[in-house]
């Protein structure tokens, strides 16, 4: 039987690990911008010169990070 696998969190550890900056895109089309220091199932802990933001993960739309994510060991790198 194969391993349980969550993408969402895989996802944010490589952003955090590699103190990878993300845009987060939010409901009501607002956006914030920073590095993940934490997150647990309900929010997503960013930090950005100095400041602190706590962001609930139900008011997220989308995640993009500054620079491409290998997520798997067989997926390719990305050259830019």
């Amino acid at each position: 039987m194969s391993e349980k696998f969550n993408l969402q969190d895989r996802f944010l550890n490589i952003l955090r690990i590699n103190k990878i900056e993300v845009k987060i895109y939010l409901e009501g089309g607002f956006q914030t911008s920073g590095v993940v220091r934490s997150f647990d199932d309900y929010t997503i802990l960013l930090e950005k010169s100095g400041e602190q933001s706590l962001v609930y993960k139900h008011a997220v739309k989308m995640m993009v990070p500054s620079k491409y994510i290998k997520l798997f060991q067989d997926q390719p790198s990305k050259e830019a």
